[in-house]
Formats: structure tokens, C-alpha cells, sequence
């Protein structure tokens, strides 16, 4: 599955959750206003399409706010696959990430990425045991 297919598939595994029923719709209606999606719904596309796509366009190269439609989704992970040249501007040494909770004293903190990822895991387990084990 091509990396548009899958955000397109995630968004509508959403919109079908918010509206209770499939619905057909184009790339250019906005995820809140037109789909009924919630903020909730965004952050769970974000970790589904980071666990998918093994990308996290949100860490430094699109801000999170500016997504308002599936074209915007395109864009942001079309970013992330190939970022521009000269990169973000990032240190070669991966410093804390902004916003990270410290970690408890003797203990290393998990990367938000890892924790991303592990919510997006942990909710389709979730999603498969309340459907009785069908995914």
C-alpha cells in the first residue's frame, strides 16, 4: 500500500468511527469542520500513521496545527519522507525533546516517538478486543 493509500485509509478508519458508518469523502474537507473528526481522532491518526509509516513529519518539520485536511496529511508525511536539503537544522546528537516529561530519578526517558508508538499499538489491541478478536 502506497504511504497516500495508508493515511487515507487510517483517516477513514476515523471518520467511519466519528460518523458510525463508512462515508465517502475528498482530500480537501477539513478533518474537524467537515468530517467530524476530534481532537482525539488526530492524535490517534498521528500514531497509527507513525506505527504505519515509520515517520513523524510533527517531531520538527510541519506544525501539528497547520493540519487541517487529508491533503494536508499528504504534504506533511511527503515532507517527512524527503525533507529538503541541508535537513532541519538538527544536531547530530538527539537532545531531549521539547515538551518530554523528565525522567524519574535513575530511570532513562522513553522517547516520544517509542511512546507514540506504543499508544498506537496499545489502542488497536483495544479496538481488536472490542470487536471480539476481529480486527
Amino acid at each position: 500500500m502506497s504511504r497516500r493509500e495508508t493515511i487515507k485509509a487510517v483517516v477513514s478508519e476515523m471518520v467511519e468511527e466519528a460518523a458510525g458508518e463508512p462515508r465517502d469523502f475528498d482530500d480537501t474537507e477539513l478533518l474537524v469542520d467537515q468530517l467530524g473528526l476530534r481532537s482525539l481522532h488526530l492524535a490517534r491518526i498521528t500514531a497509527l500513521l507513525e506505527v504505519e509509516l515509520d515517520l513523524d513529519p510533527f517531531a520538527e518539520l510541519v506544525p501539528i496545527t497547520g493540519i487541517r485536511t487529508v491533503e494536508d496529511l499528504y504534504r506533511a508525511y511527503d515532507l517527512a519522507a524527503d525533507p529538503p536539503a541541508g535537513g532541519s537544522g538538527a544536531p547530530d546528537a538527539a537532545p531531549a525533546a521539547p515538551g518530554a516529561a523528565p525522567a524519574a530519578p535513575g530511570t532513562t526517558p522513553l522517547p516520544p516517538a517509542t511512546t507514540a508508538r506504543e499508544a498506537a499499538l496499545r489502542a488497536r489491541e483495544l479496538r481488536t478486543r472490542a470487536r471480539g478478536g476481529q480486527e
